[in-house]
């Protein structure tokens, strides 16, 4: 493909601060959602402890559905086929600069009931977000976006090569939108989100390392640009990782969109705004910021040479990965990045906080679900689907285990016992886990075992 370079005078980053934005993350984080910032909630949850009513507000905006998904069949399997509303509500916070706008923006994403709910919480939880955060933050805020301004032209210029890189389909005519939210303080943790041209990031309101800021900026950048590679180029790349031979090649793929956009973003775009290379850990997971460091002399090599993506690149990446993490094929962590997960779960809200318990321990990069177990699409599924199978057995436990004895003999001399943990490889050399409990609230435990456990023993089914 032809790149479409920026020209002087434009910059294809723009920072702003959305209030409507600031408030719908505030409820996010109180609600303990992914991708949220665990300081945020340190935060949020000391000084409302006693406030009754924000409590019946963050029950309230739980319970409101905002994630209907929509899949994108064309797209390889291993990419990013599911979207979902929760994106379209993000992008319309970041660019709305009252909720009465964000209201109008919204129509017929959501049920209207729920839309006027969500409009009417987020109106309600304003108040307490101005006395307890706001107030006392909005112009630090305002400091920090004129700090990371300073490196707009700048980033623009990483752009063009990153762009070229991925041989990716964004133009230049649609800028990234960056807006901010606060998070009191000089450290701690923060987290950032991309949704199509908006990326929402979290900043202390006291911290001073700019460029590592702008180094998360671009790191999310990569994940649309990556994103948004044709579907035929994203065929290439699924065909080229396909053709390896290694059995860590999956296990690369699934953290590859992770570990190359921090090797990027953190890595070599903090090189080249600082000068220098950044020391200190890049991502806060052993495997994405250890892919990540293996992969920068090869990333920084094609920048340097304005080469783009290809199979070289590939089979390298894989490569680095196998003799970085020789391990990797029976840890959980790594098998449940990409993860189809079973249950019996009977509500949505059900199978939400199912997730969340499950990404409170392990990061979840893609993740299909299907419920209840027994249903004739789920065990197709079960049957069929390439990732790892997780199940999660919490009620039915008699028929749904011998249901599972009839898709895998390596079962059929296993006696479950009570909250237990199978592991194995079927004969399709894929990783199955089945969660064993009595009842809903073993599964933290059993999740946390798994997480202590940290790898299975592939020689024996039942994990001890």
């Amino acid at each position: 493909m032809t790149s479409v370079q920026l020209t002087f005078g434009q910059d294809i980053i723009t920072f702003k601060i959305s209030k409507p934005y600031c408030i719908f993350n505030f409820l996010e984080t109180a609600t303990n959602q992914q991708g949220t910032s665990s300081t945020l909630n340190d935060f949020i949850a000391s000084n409302t402890k006693n406030d009754t009513v924000f409590k019946r507000l963050c029950l309230e905006f739980k319970n409101i559905q905002t994630d209907y998904n929509y899949k994108r069949e064309e797209f390889p399997e291993n990419r990013r086929q599911n979207r979902s509303t929760k994106d379209l509500i993000d992008i319309d916070l970041v660019n709305s600069n009252t909720l009465d706008e964000f209201k109008n923006k919204t129509i017929g994403i959501l049920p209207n009931s729920d839309q006027q709910k969500l409009v009417n919480v987020l109106k309600q939880t304003e108040k307490i977000y101005d006395n307890l955060l706001w107030n006392n933050n909005e112009q630090k805020l305002s400091n920090q976006k004129k700090e990371l301004e300073l490196y707009a032209s700048k980033s623009s210029e990483i752009f063009n090569k990153f762009q070229h890189f991925y041989n990716s389909s964004w133009t230049t005519d649609i800028p990234f939108i960056v807006t901010l939210y606060p998070i009191p303080g000089k450290r701690g943790n923060s987290t950032a989100t991309p949704h199509a041209n908006s990326l929402c990031v979290g900043v202390l309101t006291d911290e001073t390392r700019h460029i590592e800021r702008i180094g998360v900026v671009l790191h999310e950048m990569c994940h649309v640009l990556y994103d948004e590679q044709t579907k035929e180029f994203q065929h290439e790349i699924e065909k080229w990782f396909d053709n390896n031979k290694s059995p860590y090649k999956q296990y690369a793929y699934n953290f590859f969109d992770e570990g190359l956009a921090t090797a990027l973003g953190n890595g070599w775009a903090y090189k080249n705004l600082s000068g220098s290379i950044d020391t200190s850990e890049w991502y806060n997971n052993e495997y994405i910021n250890g892919f990540a460091k293996e992969l920068y002399p090869l990333v920084e090599d094609y920048i340097n040479n304005h080469q783009q993506m290809d199979k070289h690149f590939i089979d390298k990446s894989i490569e680095l990965f196998a003799m970085k993490f020789p391990n990797s094929v029976s840890d959980y962590g790594i098998l449940l990045n990409r993860v189809s997960i079973y249950s019996d779960a009977e509500t949505d809200l059900e199978r939400a906080d199912l997730m969340n318990t499950i990404g409170d321990k392990f990061q979840l990069s893609n993740v299909n679900s299907s419920s209840p177990i027994l249903d004739k699409t789920s065990l197709e599924f079960l049957k069929n689907s390439p990732q790892t199978q997780l199940v999660i057995i919490s009620k039915n436990q008699k028929d749904n285990f011998n249901a599972l004895r009839r898709m895998f003999p390596e079962l059929l001399k296993i006696n479950p016992t009570t909250n237990s943990i199978f592991s194995f490889y079927d004969k399709n050399n894929r990783p199955i886990i089945i969660l064993y409990a009595t009842e809903n609230k073993y599964i933290k435990d059993l999740l946390k075992r798994m997480e202590t456990l940290k790898y299975f023993d592939t020689k024996k089914i039942i994990q001890k």
